[in-house]
């Protein structure tokens, strides 16, 4: 009975107008309640980005260069919307609850552009809503904004608009250079699948990637070189993985969750069906090089979300091999794994910590434990 008012509630949605914007919302709703976050509106938990918003263009001091205060010393895309809006704690709370719902209604566009099913998008959209990276703007309520760079990697690649997309390439660059893992599986994206996209769309998409690449590079060459502003590397590289080598089982697993049926059964016909696609093994060699660089830093569980793109590969390579009845199927099941499995994050070798659904808060509240 309560699955068949959920599946009425939903068609019912994807019949109405504004539609998107209705799911949306629904849909940040209840990433509140299963993943309620534990705000915090005092300076000092914000305090390294507020104090490069007062030094945009030198440097910080900070004391090791493993220090995450060091690594926000190149990263001047939210110190910069702190001193243009004069954003107080509780500015910078709502700033990521719009990523986080501009994000969801995003991905359920690109969602209805690939299946061409307003029904299965939004099932997945809701998926998203169980899985790390479709909540990572709204859980990580301190100074990190990975949210924000996987939004602006997003509407670069939807907008038709190149200033825009231009302007949000380079904003992600500088928010977090782990963007540029996003953006070049989008390019490749780009290539293989773009002419199945329901939309008219040039080529100019790998063109502006190129020319924010040149931009950024040149940007932080320059803050480098004529403004001494250190970008110190402490931290990352080989010896920092084999560290925590351990946690990479767990670490893939926990990365996509219920997601990896969208993304493993697809490779799994491509390897049955012997096609001789090169970009597609390239793809496939790039997302195993990128998520597998996570691990070169400690917080690999924030690094691996910039490799997310690749559901979207295995979406249009479902789509265009088999049926629409299989896809749904594929579809209730990847939602179903979400709903089961806990979003846990890791870091390091050993370190993980979950996040308390809205009742668990409510009683952590009741008790003085929020």
């Amino acid at each position: 009975m309560i699955i068949k008012r959920i599946d009425a509630l939903i068609r019912k949605i994807v019949m109405s107008k504004n539609w998107e914007i209705q799911a949306a919302i629904i849909i940040f709703i209840l990433i509140h309640f299963v993943s309620f976050p534990s705000y915090n509106l005092q300076y000092e938990n914000w305090s390294d980005q507020y104090e490069k918003s007062s030094k945009i263009f030198s440097n910080m001091e900070f004391g090791s260069g493993f220090s995450h205060k060091a690594k926000i010393n190149v990263r001047i895309t939210v110190p910069i919307l702190i001193k243009i809006f004069n954003l107080s704690p509780l500015g910078l709370i709502i700033l990521k609850s719009l990523v986080g719902l501009i994000f969801i209604y995003l991905i359920l566009k690109m969602f209805c552009l690939i299946l061409e099913d307003k029904y299965i998008a939004m099932l997945l959209t809701v998926s998203c809503a169980f899985v790390g990276f479709g909540k990572a703007a709204i859980l990580e309520q301190r100074q990190i904004f990975d949210g924000l760079s996987l939004t602006l990697a997003l509407a670069s690649f939807l907008t038709r608009n190149s200033f825009i997309a231009l302007l949000c390439l380079i904003s992600g660059f500088f928010n977090d250079e782990r963007t540029l893992i996003t953006v070049f599986l989008f390019t490749l994206y780009f290539y293989q699948f773009n002419n199945q996209l329901n939309r008219k769309r040039d080529t100019k998409y790998p063109f502006i990637v190129l020319i924010s690449f040149i931009l950024f590079i040149s940007t932080r060459l320059f803050m480098q070189v004529k403004l001494g502003i250190q970008s110190p590397l402490g931290g990352v590289g080989l010896t920092t993985f084999l560290n925590q080598i351990n946690a990479v089982s767990i670490g893939y697993f926990m990365f996509l969750e219920g997601f990896w049926i969208i993304v493993l059964y697809p490779l799994y016909l491509f390897l049955n069906s012997k096609q001789n696609k090169p970009l597609i093994i390239f793809i496939w060699i790039s997302f195993l090089l990128g998520s597998l660089s996570s691990f070169l830093v400690i917080d690999h569980g924030r690094s691996m979300i910039y490799s997310y793109p690749i559901i979207f590969f295995g979406l249009s390579y479902l789509k265009e091999t088999i049926n629409v009845e299989k896809l749904r199927t594929i579809i209730i099941a990847t939602l179903i794994s979400c709903i089961l499995i806990p979003t846990v994050s890791f870091g390091g070798k050993k370190s993980f910590w979950s996040f308390y659904s809205l009742p668990t808060q409510v009683i952590r509240i009741m008790l003085d434990k929020y």
